[in-house]
């Protein structure tokens, strides 16, 4: 995947995503549009996507009746219901699920070592990197990808510590798509974190003259 773009999907689900989901982010619903776009784009040009999910269960220790919606939320995207389903344009390309136990790292490998592959890790907590095969994913790229553009929800929650585990890996150029994203609170402090970090925050109409996935 030398001198490729990877596509990592945040969180773009129901109930994040629309206004009667459990756990809406304000104006979330409103960059469907750009989201299915990218999705596209991406998947138009052969390149490959790599997509978190929330995926909880009743037992799951950040859900809370009496939440303080910083580390505990109120019941969402619980597994396998309507509420966990990603919005917008999914494409064709069959989707290969990353479950919460540890997977065969050999595995892992075959499925990204293909040409092009679009992939769910599920996770019971705010980081991706939370599911212990996320690592094992990112480290069995044959040739890593050179860009990862980041978009989804919610930006000062999930997106910000996906990019922050993301930044740690020295192989690639890390992408924001500003118009791919919202926030529960304020946006500007937060992207202002993330390029000190290193991020690169663009607007979909402007990255898409740099996408090589081929």
């Amino acid at each position: 995947m030398q001198g490729t773009t990877l596509f990592w999907d945040v969180d773009t689900q129901y109930d994040f995503m629309m206004p009667n989901g459990r756990l809406y982010v304000e104006g979330a619903d409103r960059i469907i549009p750009v989201v299915s776009e990218i999705r596209a784009t991406a998947l138009d040009h052969g390149c490959s996507i790599v997509a978190s999910m929330d995926w909880h269960n009743e037992a799951n220790p950040e859900l809370s009746e009496n939440p303080d919606f910083q580390s505990t939320f109120p019941p969402h995207c619980m597994a396998g219901t309507p509420g966990a389903r990603r919005v917008g344009y999914l494409g064709s390309l069959p989707i290969h699920d990353v479950d919460l136990e540890p997977q065969n790292p050999d595995e892992l490998a075959k499925r990204v070592r293909q040409d092009q592959f679009h992939i769910a890790i599920r996770k019971e907590a705010l980081d991706v990197f939370s599911n212990p095969n996320t690592v094992g994913l990112l480290n069995a790229f044959r040739q890593p990808p050179r860009q990862i553009v980041v978009f989804g929800v919610a930006l000062d929650f999930c997106v910000k510590a996906a990019c922050e585990g993301l930044v740690r890996f020295p192989h690639w150029r890390l992408v924001l798509v500003r118009d791919a994203t919202k926030a529960v609170g304020a946006e500007e402090p937060v992207l202002s974190g993330l390029e000190r970090l290193g991020v690169q925050i663009t607007n979909f109409s402007q990255l898409r003259e740099t996408i090589r996935c081929g």
